[in-house]
């Protein structure tokens, strides 16, 4: 069985394949093999994979498709067909675009039920202030830098996303920018996804969950 999870983009994958590492490595000893996959934006994972998600499973009804978007931003699409404001909006425009081109194809309802729908919420950088000590670690600082974000820092909104906390933080602490695809991972690698089901319950934990069920050869209701 493959699992194939659609992420925005190069950052997101190797920072996931780094804190679902024990996920991905429990997957291969139940010969499932958990992938994840970088595309070019927010944009194409809207637009686009309700249709390639659909063609996947008519072939290979087996397979899991995650779709994996950032939450934010969400004011960029306020205007458009895409338009969403909050998860519940942003998952039922999702399946309905994946049911439209299921049905095209004459998908089973057991082949759709293996797209999955989920969402960083609001963007990768709120596991990194999920896990506060490692930040803390990256950031080169003992100072008490959970005053800068919402408990959970899932609460946290578009007008101050949670990569824009970590920018701050970077800028003040080591004064030089963030840069997502080596400060995040060297992060989220030092980091516990289960623990990380704490800090963020909302939209993460539900995600790890998945996830590990599927790595342990279980089937998703």
């Amino acid at each position: 069985m493959k699992v194939l999870v659609y992420v925005e983009g190069p950052g997101d994958r190797v920072s996931l394949e780094k804190l679902f590492r024990d996920v991905l490595k429990q997957g291969r000893q139940s010969k499932v093999s958990i992938t994840f996959h970088p595309k070019e934006g927010k944009d194409w994972i809207l637009r686009h994979l309700g249709k390639t998600a659909a063609s996947h499973l008519k072939g290979s009804p087996d397979d899991y498709i995650f779709a994996l978007p950032d939450l934010y931003p969400m004011a960029k699409y306020a205007r458009t067909p895409e338009a969403h404001h909050s998860f519940e909006e942003l998952r039922k425009m999702l399946w309905e675009r994946f049911n439209m081109e299921a049905e095209q194809l004459g998908l089973p309802e057991a082949a759709r039920s293996h797209y999955r729908i989920h969402c960083l919420k609001h963007d990768l950088e709120v596991l990194l202030l999920g896990a506060p000590d490692i930040l803390r670690q990256r950031l080169k600082t003992d100072e008490g830098i959970e005053k800068n974000w919402r408990k959970p820092p899932e609460e946290q909104n578009d007008q101050r996303p949670p990569k824009r906390v970590v920018e701050h933080l970077f800028m003040k602490y080591r004064k030089q920018g963030y840069i997502e695809t080596t400060d995040a991972p060297w992060i989220l690698e030092r980091a516990a996804a289960r623990d990380l089901c704490g800090a963020c319950p909302q939209n993460f934990k539900p995600l790890f969950q998945e996830l590990e069920r599927l790595s342990l050869g279980e089937l998703l209701d």
